[in-house]
Parts: structure tokens; sequence; C-alpha cells
């Protein structure tokens, strides 16, 4: 398969890079800062500079690509319009011939009804409060998603952290999934890489948590 990954220098995206080219795929690594790549253990991608929020920066290197993975972040808690922004370039690389499928990270946060009352508490009176703008432009990405006509997949994680991927993480498709406290950056990539195509995967949101 024909992959890119777009914020493919983040700790994320360089654990897709290097999985996906382990796996015999073809990659094309997308950063905008391409000096902050690291060398990859599987090979070597093809390497590309793009800046999601210029306007038409994705359509080339997007161009004849199966799919595409973004692992887009940021690193403050100011307000952001990255992964809004970073959605409507994937849409437009999508319908001007580029990746059939758009892999997207997003948060379990989002959704936090199904929490026990107290949970629910620290929830709006911290993490929200400290997420918030990020949460917000995460909502405006996945409305962007829904409104396109492509087969787009979100996945929603928990509070990521370092370390090996779970031997069975859980999953949930379209509903919150219970006690989602974490997830290892490996055991996401590991998963996205896994379903790369997936039909079953299309136009859903999938949460995945270590067990």
């Amino acid at each position: 398969m024909k992959l890119a990954v777009v914020g493919a220098a983040g700790r994320t995206g360089r654990l897709v890079v290097d999985l996906a080219l382990a796996a015999g795929h073809t990659v094309t690594a997308v950063a905008r800062t391409p000096s902050r790549l690291p060398e990859f253990a599987h090979g070597t991608p093809h390497i590309v500079q793009a800046d999601v929020h210029r306007p038409g920066s994705l359509r080339e290197p997007l161009t004849g690509q199966d799919a595409v993975v973004s692992t887009l972040g940021t690193t403050g808690r100011a307000a952001t319009t990255v992964f809004s922004d970073g959605a409507r370039e994937l849409v437009a690389a999508a319908r001007a011939g580029g990746p059939r499928h758009l892999v997207v990270m997003g948060s379990a946060g989002l959704e936090t009804g199904h929490l026990p009352f107290a949970q629910r508490v620290v929830s709006r009176l911290v993490v929200d409060r400290l997420y918030r703008e990020i949460h917000r432009d995460l909502a405006r990405m996945e409305a962007v998603l829904e409104d396109s006509d492509t087969a787009w997949t979100v996945v929603r994680a928990p509070m990521l952290k370092d370390g090996p991927p779970a031997a069975g993480p859980r999953v949930s498709y379209d509903r919150p999934l219970p006690g989602a406290g974490t997830a290892t950056r490996a055991t996401i990539a590991a998963w996205i890489v896994g379903h790369l195509g997936a039909p079953e995967t299309f136009r859903r949101r999938v949460t995945i948590a270590d067990d």
C-alpha cells in the first residue's frame, strides 16, 4: 500500500512510519519540519515538507496515495486550527485524486456523558478547562470529515503515554469506551497500521485504550 503520514515528525507519527515500513508499505513522511524526522529502523520513507495551514500544500504529496494517516498535534493549550485545517486539506486532496482512506487522531475526551458523576465533575472543572480550545478544534475536525464524502476513520485516544503496545487493546466503535484512561502511542500506531484500508472502519469513530 502507498501510505502518507502527515505529522510524521511527532511521537506517534514516527511510530506509524516505522511500523508501516516494517509491514512493507511504501511510505511518504510529511512534516512541517523534516529535520525533526529520525532515522527509522525499518527503512527510509520518502520525505516531503508541507504545512497544513497553507492551502493546497498536501495535494501533491497525497496524490496517488492509497491511504493517509494524520497524527497532527499541538504542544500548547491555546486556541488552534491545526486539526480542522488539516482535515480540510486532507479532504481536498482526496477529492483531487488523493487517498481513498483518511485516518486521523482524535480524543476520547470529546465524550464524557458516560462517565460516573464524580469523573464528569472532574472532567468539566479540570480537563475541559485545560483542553477546551484543543477539544473545540478536534470537534471542528470531526465535523469537516462528517460533511465530506470520503472514507475516514477517527481514532479517539485517551491520555497518551510512551511504552510498548498493549497485547490486547480494548476497542469500541462509535460509542465511548468505559474506563478508557490511557493508551501508549505504540498501541495506537499498531492498531492504525493494522487497519489501513479496512472497510469496517470507514466513517467511524474508534476509541482505543490499553488493558
